[in-house]
C-alpha cells in the first residue's frame, strides 16, 4: 500500500516535469525512474513475457512478407531518384556522414580534425562529455564550404543508451518564421516527440545559440548544418540519420530543410512504442489463428471418437441379441449370466474406443457393420440406422464448425482488442523531413542485372515507416560503416549509370 503511493506520487512528478536535462543527482534519478516506469508500463506492464518472441517468430517465418525493394515497387508514393539530380547530394550526404562517423569514433579529438579536414581554431566550442541527456556535441566553422557544423554523437556510451531508453512521446510545439520575416501566434506546428531527444536538443541549443550568433555575424554569408539531430531552426539544413522521433504532423513539416537517410532494413527508423505494440497484436492475431485452428480440428476428432464408440456399442449389443436367439432356451440364461459374455462386450467397447479415433476408420467400420446387417436376418432396419449415423456425423460437424466460429469470435473480442484501442492512448513516432532509403534489390524481381546484386535509392513518404520490419539486416544495417558503404556503392552505380547514357 506504502509502495504503490510511492509509485503515483513519482509518476505524478514525472509527468508535470518539462523536458529539461537534469541539473542534480535527485533529477537523474527521477529521469531513470520515469525510464523505467515507461518501459515496464509498455512490455510487461500491457503484454506477456512471450508475445514479443512469439510475433518474432511469426514474421520471420511468414513467407508472403514483403521486402522493402517490393513495397517500393508498388507503392505510388515511392519516388526512385536516379542520375544526375541526385549524385550532388549523395555527394554532400557521404562527406558529412564521413566526418559525423569521425567524431563518434572513439578517436582523439586532434585525430578527427586532421582526417576531417578542419584546423584547430575553426573548434568554436565543443563539450566533449557526455552524460544523462547532455550528448556530446562540437561546433565548427568551415571555411571551404562556407558552413557552421554541429556534430552531435551518436549512442556511444551507456549514458547515451540511457537517454535513447527515456522514450516517452510528450507534447512539442515548434513556432517558426513566416515567408515575410515575422514570427505570428499560429505560426505553430505542435504534436508529440521522444522525450529523451526533446531534452538532448535544448540542452544544446542553450549551449550553442550564443555561439552561433556570434559566427552569424563575423560571417552572415554561412550555412548552418546539424548532423544526427532531432530538432533545428528552419534556417539550418539537418541531416538525420535513422530514428524514429516524432509525430507524422511534426514529421512531414521538417521537409523543407530536414534529410532523413535510411539503409536498407534498418529497424531504428521504425522502432517506437506504437509500432511494437502493433506487431505484437497482429503476432497474437496469427497465435490465435493457429490455436484455434488446431482446437478446431482437436474438437471435431473428440465428437466423431464418442459418436463411434456409442455405435460400436450398438453393435455389440446387437450382436448379443442375435446369438442368444440363435442357442435353444435352455442355454440363453447361461450365456445371460456368463462373465465372458460380459467381458467380451466390454473388450468391444474398449476397442472401438482405441482404434476408431480417426474419421476413416470410423467410416469403415459403419461400412463393415451395414455389410453385416444386410446379409443377416431381420436387418430391414439396419439401412435406417446407417443413414442415421450419416446424418449424425453430419450434423456433428456443423454444430462443430458453428460453436468453433463462435469461440474463435469471442475469444478474440475478449482477449485481442482492436486495433483502435490498441493504439487509442499512444503516439506513433516517424523519422522527420524528406527521407531517402537505399532500397536493396528485390531477389525476386526480374531486374535488367539478375545476377548483380544492385540498389537503388527512393524518396519515400513518411507513413512508410510506420510498421516494424523484420529481415537478417535489421542490426547490421543500421552500422554508419554499412550507411557509408551503401552509400558509396550508389554513387559509383549511379556515376557508371551516367557516364553509360551519356551523362559525363
Amino acid at each position: 500500500m506504502v509502495l504503490s503511493k510511492v509509485v503515483k506520487k513519482v509518476t505524478g512528478r514525472l509527468e508535470q516535469m518539462q523536458p529539461e536535462a537534469p541539473k542534480n543527482t535527485m533529477q537523474v534519478v527521477f529521469m531513470l525512474a520515469e525510464a523505467m516506469r515507461y518501459g515496464y508500463t509498455e512490455t510487461l506492464g500491457t503484454w506477456n513475457l512471450f508475445d514479443l518472441p512469439t510475433a518474432i517468430i511469426h514474421a520471420v517465418t511468414d513467407k508472403d512478407k514483403k521486402t522493402v525493394a517490393s513495397e517500393c515497387d508498388e507503392r505510388s508514393d515511392c519516388v526512385q531518384l536516379k542520375a544526375p539530380g541526385v549524385l550532388d547530394e549523395l555527394y554532400e550526404v557521404k562527406k558529412l556522414l564521413t566526418r559525423a562517423m569521425l567524431f563518434s569514433s572513439r578517436k582523439r579529438f586532434g585525430a578527427f580534425l586532421f582526417a576531417a579536414g578542419f584546423a584547430k581554431e575553426d573548434v568554436l566550442l565543443r563539450k566533449r562529455t557526455a552524460r544523462i541527456l547532455k550528448p556530446a556535441f562540437t561546433v565548427i566553422r568551415d571555411k571551404e564550404s562556407k558552413c557552421l557544423f554541429v556534430f552531435i554523437r551518436g549512442t556511444r556510451s551507456i549514458k547515451d543508451t540511457l537517454t535513447d531508453a527515456i522514450a516517452a512521446p510528450i507534447p512539442f510545439s515548434h513556432r517558426f518564421i513566416s515567408s515575410d520575416g515575422k514570427l505570428r501566434r499560429n505560426n505553430t506546428v505542435s504534436g508529440h516527440a521522444h522525450r529523451g531527444m526533446v531534452t538532448a536538443a535544448r540542452w544544446i541549443r542553450r549551449h550553442c545559440t550564443s555561439t552561433l550568433l556570434d559566427a552569424f555575424q563575423e560571417n552572415p554569408d554561412f550555412k548552418i548544418k546539424v548532423m544526427c539531430s532531432d530538432m533545428a531552426n528552419p534556417s539550418s539544413q539537418l541531416y538525420f540519420f535513422a530514428a524514429a522521433c516524432m509525430t507524422l504532423e511534426l514529421a512531414e513539416f521538417g521537409k523543407p530543410f530536414i534529410t532523413s537517410i535510411i539503409n536498407g532494413y534498418d529497424i531504428v527508423p521504425t522502432l517506437s512504442a506504437s509500432s511494437v505494440h502493433d506487431f505484437i497484436y497482429k503476432g497474437r492475431i496469427k497465435d490465435k489463428n493457429i490455436l484455434t485452428a488446431v482446437g478446431s480440428r482437436l474438437s471435431f476428432a473428440k465428437a466423431i471418437t464418442g459418436h463411434a464408440v456409442t455405435r460400436c456399442t450398438q453393435v455389440v449389443k446387437k450382436h448379443q441379441q442375435r446369438t442368444q436367439s440363435l442357442l435353444p432356451c435352455s442355454q440363453r440364461e447361461n450365456i445371460e449370466t456368463s462373465d465372458d459374455l460380459v467381458k467380451a462386450s466390454q473388450s468391444w467397447e474398449t476397442s472401438c474406443e482405441t482404434l476408431l479415433t480417426e474419421e476413416h476408420v470410423i467410416i469403415e467400420s459403419v461400412s463393415d457393420d451395414e455389410e453385416y446387417n444386410s446379409s443377416s436376418e431381420g436387418s430391414d432396419g439396419d439401412d435406417d440406422d446407417s443413414d442415421d449415423d450419416k446424418d449424425k456425423l453430419s450434423n456433428i460437424h456443423a454444430k462443430d464448425k458453428e460453436a468453433t466460429t463462435t469461440k474463435n469470435i469471442t475469444e478474440e473480442e475478449s482477449v485481442c482488442p482492436v486495433p483502435t484501442s490498441v493504439n487509442l492512448d499512444r503516439h506513433p513516432l516517424y523519422p522527420p523531413g524528406k527521407i531517402m532509403h537505399i532500397v536493396p534489390e528485390n531477389n525476386n524481381s526480374n531486374r535488367k542485372y539478375p545476377d548483380k546484386k544492385r540498389i537503388y535509392l527512393y524518396e519515400t513518404p513518411t507513413q512508410f515507416y510506420g510498421k516494424l520490419r523484420f529481415s537478417r539486416g535489421i542490426i547490421l544495417d543500421h552500422l554508419t560503416k554499412k550507411y557509408l558503404k551503401k552509400l558509396q556503392q550508389l554513387i559509383n552505380q549511379l556515376e557508371k549509370e551516367q557516364s553509360k547514357f551519356g551523362g559525363l
